[in-house]
């Protein structure tokens, strides 16, 4: 099995070195204030939000996380996201990115996840081929790889048996780390995986002779979260707090530490009203 995948892997390696046409474009920002992230990314907030749009050059928010409502964040990270999957798309004839989760549009708890509650946490389902190596376009289904980088069956976001059968990307899902990486506008703080595929992505990093210095990033920014199990079906990319969201929102990496007891825990955190300055006397 595992010389099944290999060779579909070198196929795929064939097969992706064409470029797609037209898709250079990213949609340009929206026009509105500057976003800003409050608190922890587990107990924090989230002010004047971007919002993912359900497609993309590059991308796609599939059912049912479409219908979630948690295709907001902040700028930085939406940005990110556009940025990251048209570069993919480019470099990568017939690439699809499927997303998931990011947070509500004022932040706050959200069903299903510890964090995503500042506008810096999203989860983006890995890039997958079919058996002839192709791209496989994302369907409803954040499928579960194998120890072989086969997928048959799904977990989130409920189990499901006989799926279609899928692979894991290497090439694409390397290339969209990489893009994050690099990025120079948004710095990625990290991207939880799971220590399977975190072992792939290195491996696969060395083998084709990637910059050394991408290679140390990537062993620092690559986690497989201590507290969750899993994350062999997604990536969960975490942004750092820009220095506008520490002033503005007290935006912190350090996870806020959980009462003993007490519910107002679990009520909605609100960012702090922004500094309006005094209008000058007219001349």
């Amino acid at each position: 099995m595992r010389a099944r995948y290999l060779a579909l892997l070198c196929i795929s390696m064939l097969a992706s070195t064409a470029h797609a046409e037209d898709l250079t474009t990213v949609a340009p920002e929206l026009e509105q204030p500057e976003s800003v992230s409050c608190g922890s990314t587990n107990r924090g907030a989230l002010s004047d939000a971007a919002m993912l749009p359900e497609k993309g050059p590059g991308f796609v928010v599939a059912e049912p996380w479409r219908s979630r409502g948690a295709r907001f964040g902040t700028r930085e990270l939406v940005g990110l996201i556009q940025r990251s999957s048209a570069h993919v798309a480019t470099t990568y004839q017939g690439s699809q990115l499927s997303v998931a989760d990011l947070s509500h549009e004022v932040g706050g708890p959200i069903a299903q996840h510890r964090s995503h509650q500042n506008g810096r946490d999203v989860d983006i389902i890995y890039y997958a081929m079919d058996a002839e190596g192709q791209p496989f376009y994302p369907d409803h289904h954040m499928a579960y790889y194998s120890s072989r980088g086969q997928a048959t069956y799904a977990k989130s976001p409920r189990f499901e048996k006989n799926i279609p059968e899928r692979y894991f990307d290497l090439q694409r899902n390397g290339e969209l780390v990489k893009s994050m990486m690099v990025d120079t506008e948004v710095e990625v703080e990290h991207i939880f995986v799971s220590t399977r595929i975190k072992r792939w992505l290195l491996r696969y990093a060395a083998e084709i002779e990637e910059d050394p210095e991408l290679q140390k990033i990537a062993r620092r920014v690559l986690h497989a979260p201590r507290s969750v199990k899993g994350h062999n079906d997604h990536m969960h990319v975490r942004i750092a707090c820009s220095e506008d969201d520490k002033t503005a929102g007290r935006c912190r990496s350090a996870s806020a530490p959980k009462p003993k007891r007490g519910r107002r825990w679990h009520r909605h955190m609100r960012c702090p009203r922004p500094v309006v300055a005094p209008a000058l006397p007219a001349s």
